[in-house]
Order: C-alpha cells, then sequence, then structure tokens
C-alpha cells in the first residue's frame, strides 16, 4: 500500500471519529455555563443567603433564661425554706432599635442582588472577550499556516532558481531562515491559543475533566454595528447595577446610624415567677425591667463616628464608581470607534490590494523580475496587514462586549 493512500485512508477514519467526539461551544453556552458555575459569582451568592438568613440572628430578642431560687432556707427549722421560685427571664431591644437593624439588613440585601448583577454583567462581558480571544488565535492560527505555506512555495522557488543556475546559495539560505521563523511562529500561536482556552474554561468554572481538546469553537461571531453616542452610554452611569449597590449601602450605613443612636433607649426585660411559699406553687409574679445606657457617651459615641465616617467612604466610593465607569464607556467607546474605521478600511481597499501584490510579487520573482529581498518584502506586507485585520476585528468585538456592561444588551453573539 503506498503511503499516499495511507494518508488518505487515515483522514477518512478520522473524519469518521472526530464528529462524534467534537462539541461545539458557542458563545452564548459559553456565557449560561459561566453566569451559572462561575466560583466567583457563586461564592456572591452563597454570601448573599447568609445576608438573608441574617435578620433571623438580628431581631433583638435574646434567649430566654431558665433560674431556680430559694429562700429562707434553714435545715434546723420546721420548714427548710421560706420561698423557692421558678424564673423564665426575656430581654429585647427596644422596637425601634430592632426595626432600624432590620432595615439595615434589607438594604444590604439588595445591595448584594445589585453587586450580583453587575458580577454577572462583568463575567459575560469578560467571557465574550476570552472567546473572542480564541477566534483571534484560531484565526491567527489560520494566517499562520498561511504564512508557513507561502515560506514552502518561496523556498521552492529559490531552490529551484538555485538548481536552474539562476539563484544563489545566500537566497537560498534567507528562504529556509523564512521557513523556519514560520515554524516558530506557529508553535507561538499555539501557546496563545492555549492560553486564552484556559482562561476561558476557568472563568467558565469548567471542571478540568471536561477540558477537552475536542471542543470546537464558532468561528461566525456576529456583532451590531451600532451607532450609539457618548452622552447616552453615560446617561445610564448611574444606573449601573454596581452604582444602585452602593446607594443600597449608602442606606443600610443610615439605618445603623439610626440604629446606633436609638440605641439611648432601653432595653426591655421580662420576669415571670411561679412561686412556692411551703404550700406549693401557687403564687405567680412578674417583673418588667428596663435597662438604661447611661454609659451611652462612652459605649456609644464611638460607633456613632464610625457609622459617619462609613457613609463618608461609601460617597467617596461613588465618586469612584463614576469616574471609574467614565473611564470605561470613553476607552471602550472610543476604542470601538477605531476599530470599526479601522475594519471599514481593511474591507474596502487594504485586503484586496496586499492580495494582489503577493499574487504579483511571486509571479514577478519566478520571471526573475524582481529580487527574493523584494518578494520577502511582499509577503511581510501582506501577512502584516491580514495579522492587523484580525486584531482589529478582534479589537472591535472585544470593545462591543465592553459596551454591553452598560447598555445591558447583546451585541456580540
Amino acid at each position: 500500500m503506498s503511503c499516499l493512500l495511507k494518508i488518505m485512508l487515515l483522514a477518512i477514519l478520522l473524519s469518521d471519529i472526530t464528529p462524534a467526539q467534537a462539541q461545539l461551544l458557542t458563545i452564548q453556552d459559553a456565557v449560561a455555563q459561566a453566569i451559572q458555575n462561575n466560583p466567583q459569582l457563586n461564592q456572591m451568592r452563597s454570601r448573599l443567603k447568609q445576608k438573608k438568613e441574617e435578620w433571623r440572628t438580628q431581631t433583638g430578642i435574646s434567649a430566654p433564661e431558665i433560674s431556680f431560687m430559694r429562700e429562707g432556707m434553714n435545715n434546723k427549722a420546721a420548714d427548710p425554706f421560706q420561698e423557692q421560685r421558678l424564673t423564665v427571664s426575656q430581654t429585647i431591644d427596644f422596637p425601634l432599635t430592632t426595626s432600624f437593624r432590620l432595615k439595615a439588613i434589607n438594604e444590604e440585601v439588595k445591595g448584594q442582588q445589585l453587586l450580583i448583577q453587575s458580577e454577572e454583567r462583568r463575567v459575560k462581558a469578560e467571557v465574550k472577550s476570552l472567546y473572542i480571544e480564541v477566534n483571534y488565535a484560531l484565526g491567527l492560527q489560520k494566517l499562520r499556516n498561511e504564512q508557513m505555506r507561502l515560506s514552502t512555495d518561496l523556498y521552492e522557488a529559490v531552490r529551484n532558481r538555485v538548481e536552474s543556475g539562476k539563484g544563489n546559495e545566500m537566497d537560498l539560505t534567507k528562504a529556509e531562515l523564512q521557513l523556519a521563523e514560520a515554524n516558530n511562529e506557529i508553535d507561538d500561536v499555539r501557546r496563545q491559543l492555549h492560553l486564552a482556552r484556559y482562561g476561558l474554561f476557568n472563568l467558565m468554572g469548567l471542571s478540568s475533566e471536561n477540558q477537552k481538546y475536542t471542543i470546537l469553537f464558532s468561528d461566525s461571531l456576529r456583532s451590531d454595528n451600532v451607532e450609539i453616542s457618548q452622552i447616552q452610554a453615560l446617561a445610564v452611569l448611574t444606573n449601573l447595577p454596581s452604582y444602585q449597590s452602593s446607594e443600597r449601602e449608602l442606606a443600610a450605613s443610615g439605618y445603623l446610624l439610626k440604629e446606633v443612636k436609638s440605641n439611648i433607649l432601653p432595653d426591655i426585660r421580662f420576669n415571670i415567677y411561679k412561686e412556692d411559699y411551703g404550700t406549693g406553687y401557687n403564687f405567680n409574679g412578674i417583673e418588667i425591667g428596663l435597662s438604661f445606657p447611661i454609659w451611652f457617651p462612652f459605649e456609644q459615641r464611638g460607633l456613632i463616628n464610625t457609622t459617619l465616617a462609613r457613609q463618608g467612604e461609601i460617597r467617596w466610593k461613588q465618586q469612584e464608581i463614576r469616574l471609574d465607569m467614565k473611564k470605561q464607556i470613553e476607552f471602550a467607546w472610543h476604542s470601538y470607534e477605531v476599530s470599526r474605521s479601522t475594519i471599514k478600511r481593511y474591507n474596502e481597499t487594504i485586503n484586496k490590494k496586499a492580495e494582489m501584490l503577493q499574487s504579483l510579487a511571486m509571479a514577478a520573482y519566478k520571471k526573475g523580475e524582481i529580487d527574493l529581498l523584494e518578494l520577502i518584502n511582499s509577503q511581510q506586507i501582506y501577512l502584516g496587514i491580514q495579522e492587523h485585520y484580525l486584531s482589529a476585528m478582534s479589537d472591535f468585538q472585544i470593545q462591543l462586549a465592553e459596551l454591553e456592561k452598560f447598555l445591558d444588551r447583546d451585541l456580540v453573539y
């Protein structure tokens, strides 16, 4: 059996096996899995569950105390005691204090829910960015294979000229170096692809046993060519979940301040007795006590000042969020605009002329009309243009994914 026939049979076998094993991971699937399985997101959800249950421990109702008391004990007397008492004691915070505390917890719950929404948007945008990077690496891999083909053709063309006496050994050495460099570029893009793939799998929370090489990626991503002004994007700034979360945090601190100030009000204690004066527990008793915070200036003043300082911190945090969001929106918007213009120029003129230049240069070299240096230069121009186009397309889609965080709509899908 000839070597060519063996290769053909192997290709047929692989074509039968690969589809059954391959699994297409779309960008929508990647986002859905990340929203469900991302470790950071699930940690936040667990913290939210903890916060939702916190009110049960902050009702201001302490555990009841049961006590037994006996008075007038005298073993020499006819009656061994004068009185014995069974008491149930219950202490509660002043109701207004508890109300403020529970309202603060409720605001904190809302704040954490909004933080989770913000994190979901961030994870979604990052997943899409990494998916786009994987696509870029796959596209670059195809380009490197094209570079290998061109370098191989170049080497063959130079070798033929040398064998026919029209070329020289120096040109052949240059062609060999060009071919070796193409191999190095292929190895480098493989490394880049693996980094992007595993970065995406990690963000998705994909278990290690499911991070398989048979996972395929869609290379037909679509994106909306949106027309949006910077004013539109910036107008939604205060509606972003991260900013709204800080609003809830500020509201919670306001209730905490009220709680601390309300500690000037007394706590309440109830005691219920069953009393025995030697004839059985035939008598009942009740006692109501108030706990006045006479040390309020020492105990609570520090808490009030701490809470006020916390409110100041939150207000500065809001300012930081506004500035940071504005910076991110501005950067994403301007990068999107630049990338869109670059892609338009490539599609209209540059790509076609680069392909024409490459084809004409190879034909001219074979006819002896140009030297090797001009041919190599033409190839480098062609490959560089193709790589820049891939980079511009990747950046264009990544900036759209970033804008999704602020506009809350799918722009890349």
